[in-house]
């Protein structure tokens, strides 16, 4: 029987006690987990980012993973925090957007929020309910228990605003929503936006900078070319042949990108 999995995504970073922590948790109660880390870097409080990087590898997972994500500027407050089922899978997270890419592709199926101080790690700390009480609702699902005893049901989930890129008659603005680890400015536009047209009937501005057309590939330009192309999840995104664009472009989430159709 195939052992149950569990992803992590979080802010935390790549040192200190704090992913350990909600992994010893986890642990503790289920020990044949397969633990997966998606990513510990995720910009500080950054929760678009951080729902980018979890649509991203959604569909790689099969049915039954659990997701936990922990990027919570509002630990402590009155946010939520829920269960919610979408693919055949399980996010364990705030309800602070985290789940707004992955909304783009899939239904929301179930949705509970976080009440039943039963399941929680006792005392619940004021700042790490990433161990205290996401990590233990994680557990919980993994052992397969009913979702119904983490607390109450409830309908929708919050999704972030703005983050939509728009159509302006020829042109489709978008704005970059993050930036890989080799520079590259992936957007928020889908390739589907651009409709059955050519990728040479494109011109791109990013920055002050033009980009004529998309290319197919990277390799196809040479060393040191800005370039614009489908990325590998279907974003469309600006990149620099053999280089960082972020660096080159000194710019990053946040900074519009404008794609004009030529003629």
């Amino acid at each position: 029987m195939r052992p149950p999995i569990l992803t992590l995504t979080t802010d935390f970073g790549g040192d200190g006690p704090y992913v350990a922590a909600m992994k010893g948790v986890v642990l503790s109660q289920v020990p044949n987990v397969q633990l997966v880390d998606i990513s510990h870097r995720i910009g500080p409080q950054n929760v678009l980012e951080a729902a980018f990087v979890l649509a991203c590898v959604v569909d790689t997972f099969p049915s039954g993973t659990v997701h936990l994500g922990v990027v919570d500027p509002g630990v402590g407050t009155q946010r939520r925090l829920i269960a919610a089922r979408m693919a055949e899978q399980w996010f364990v997270l705030p309800d602070n957007g985290f789940l707004t890419y992955v909304a783009r592709s899939y239904s929301v199926q179930d949705v509970f929020e976080l009440e039943n101080r039963a399941i929680a790690r006792e005392p619940v700390s004021n700042t790490f309910h990433g161990r205290d009480l996401l990590a233990p609702a994680a557990a919980h699902l993994l052992l397969g228990r009913p979702p119904q005893e983490l607390g109450p049901p409830r309908h929708g989930i919050t999704r972030l605003p703005a983050v939509e890129p728009r159509r302006d008659g020829a042109e489709v603005v978008g704005e970059v929503i993050f930036s890989d680890s080799f520079g590259n400015l992936i957007t928020n536009v889908p390739v589907e936006m651009l409709g059955e047209t050519s990728p040479e009937d494109w011109d791109i501005e990013i920055a002050g900078h033009r980009i004529p057309g998309l290319t197919r590939t990277y390799g196809l330009q040479p060393p040191g070319t800005l370039v614009s192309l489908v990325g590998s999840s279907g974003w469309l995104e600006v990149s620099l042949v053999n280089g960082d664009a972020s660096r080159f472009l000194d710019c990053g989430a946040g900074a519009t990108v404008w794609f004009r159709k030529k003629g």
